[in-house]
């Protein structure tokens, strides 16, 4: 890989085009016959480093405060919900998670923060990528009035009694995997008959060759 770019400060014309991208990529996705979008807000992407204390180091209404810092998931949100009907838009988040090396530095107040701001736009889902709060999974579910849709933290941990537990004690409406997925090819069929789980390998993710691409087993195999 050659030498990563600069980051460069985004100018205010650049993040109301950038909202604006997101608006028309979520109408294109609707023209093309998608039901809905969801905005990834997480993980340490854009949305994500907006929020974080370390990746946002502005000084103007986009960063600084936690109502400054959450302001470009809000009109965002906003935004491609006025395109496309909020009924068809949803948002990922990752509290607390630190990938691609974000920080936040108040996680509990800046998530309740946002969520006051993402309420009154009626959207669809949240969908939680759990970090090491339950707490806040428990303050977004209590406050969001959509479907709450949650990644738990440590899903190769659970049982399929444990999954199904989150979902009959109200903490979530659905359960969604990742990397369990790459590990499992017949996950579903693992999870209703209560099987092992095989351990992903993340030295595999997003590339190389058919190791933990085709070779994960089966288990007929």
């Amino acid at each position: 890989m050659g030498a990563a770019p600069v980051p460069v400060e985004l100018s205010e014309a650049d993040i109301a085009a950038t909202i604006e991208d997101y608006a028309n990529a979520a109408a294109n996705a609707v023209e093309a016959g998608f039901d809905g979008v969801e905005l990834h807000g997480a993980n340490g992407y854009l949305i994500h480093q907006f929020l974080s204390t370390n990746a946002n180091q502005r000084t103007d209404k986009w960063g600084g405060s936690r109502h400054n810092r959450v302001r470009f998931a809000v009109e965002t949100a906003k935004a491609v919900a006025d395109r496309i009907g909020s009924h068809r838009v949803g948002i990922r988040l990752s509290p607390g998670v630190t990938n691609n090396d974000i920080h936040e530095a108040d996680p509990h107040e800046t998530y309740a923060e946002l969520i006051d701001g993402l309420k009154p736009l009626g959207l669809a889902h949240l969908h939680v990528f759990e970090g090491p709060y339950r707490d806040i999974t428990l303050m977004l579910r209590k406050e969001f009035d959509g479907t709450f849709i949650l990644n738990p933290s440590t899903p190769g941990a659970f049982t399929s009694k444990e999954n199904l537990d989150l979902i009959e004690d109200g903490t979530a409406d659905v359960i969604t995997f990742g990397a369990l997925f790459l590990a499992n090819p017949d996950l579903p069929r693992r999870l209703a008959e209560d099987k092992p789980l095989n351990t992903p390998d993340p030295t595999t993710f997003y590339g190389g060759d058919h190791r933990g691409y085709t070779d994960y087993p089966t288990l007929s195999d």
